[in-house]
């Protein structure tokens, strides 16, 4: 029975080999490395040449306004940016389970901005949004407004970010059109003979029965806005005046433009314990309000 059960042990590590050799060269070894580096005063990868220096890249970070301005921007972001992005994929979710003529051809066509690469999807909103020749403002100015700075005004870009994401969101809005579609048919009908209106059958039936997808957008679009960087960077170079200059956005300045690359691992482990702690909580948080069929809440 010994060499049995120690045989199956066998079986069992050789099985996950794959996954715990690519789990510690990929993520083991970096972060590691990281953590090493983040007390040094490194100025590049793999260089031989730095000094311990305890926790002095830390406190040279809390002393940094550029940095606090990165935080405040990347908290922007996932407080409120995480929240009206999933209730726009709900929401665009809702209208593409409609039984209309044709809906198959607007799902496809709401599903295609996800396959285009951000890049280009990005320039392709510069174009929209510039402030002298943009379609956006072209189109404004058939109605005799003004011209909008869209990108190039402290209080616009946010949104406008905010509303880039809503628009390659195709995946986030196959999840809940998946879960929409797994809500059983039952539940609706017995809400119908019961006289359920429609906004009461979308709260006590159609939230509840897809809350675990809700979580899931919920998580995954956490972990994005905390590494957002391909938007800022593209639409306005993290302006204007530090008002797009995101969390990632000044660890790549840290490590690519003023050659700090101790001050950049440092910054990722900060970010690490930030994205670790948001997630956990609303992990924790989702006891509440995740509802597991055949379990009651989570």
């Amino acid at each position: 029975m010994i060499s049995s059960k120690r045989l199956d042990g066998w079986k069992f590590l050789l099985f996950i080999a794959p996954w715990l050799i690519g789990f510690t060269i990929f993520f083991l070894l970096p972060f590691g490395t990281a953590v090493f580096y983040a007390f040094t005063d490194a100025r590049l990868p793999g260089s031989t040449d730095f000094n311990f220096i305890g926790m002095s890249n830390f406190s040279t970070l809390m002393g940094d306004p550029i940095f606090g301005k990165s935080v405040a921007n990347t908290i922007y972001f996932v407080l409120l940016g995480v929240p009206i992005v999933t209730t726009g994929m709900l929401l665009i979710a809702l209208l593409l389970n409609l039984d209309v003529k044709g809906i198959a051809l607007f799902r496809t066509f709401y599903y295609l901005p996800t396959l285009v690469p951000i890049v280009a999807t990005v320039i392709i909103w510069r174009l929209v949004f510039n402030s002298e020749f943009g379609v956006l403002n072209g189109f404004l100015g058939l109605f005799g407004m003004g011209k909008v700075n869209w990108l190039g005004g402290a209080g616009m870009i946010k949104p406008v970010i905010i509303l880039l994401q809503i628009w390659i969101s195709g995946s986030g809005v196959l999840i809940f059109l998946a879960a929409l579609k797994g809500v059983p048919s039952h539940l609706y009908e017995a809400a119908l003979i019961d006289g359920a209106s429609r906004i009461r059958r979308f709260f006590s039936i159609t939230l509840p029965m897809i809350s675990p997808s809700i979580l899931f957008v919920l998580v995954i679009q956490t972990m994005y806005n905390f590494q957002m960087f391909t938007e800022a960077m593209l639409l306005s170079n993290g302006g204007p005046n530090y008002a797009s200059y995101t969390y990632v956005f000044h660890i790549y300045k840290a490590a690519f433009t003023d050659l700090k690359f101790s001050m950049a691992m440092a910054q990722s482990i900060i970010l690490f314990a930030m994205i670790l702690a948001v997630t956990m909580f609303i992990l924790k948080a989702s006891n509440r309000f995740v509802y597991y069929e055949g379990e009651g809440r989570g």
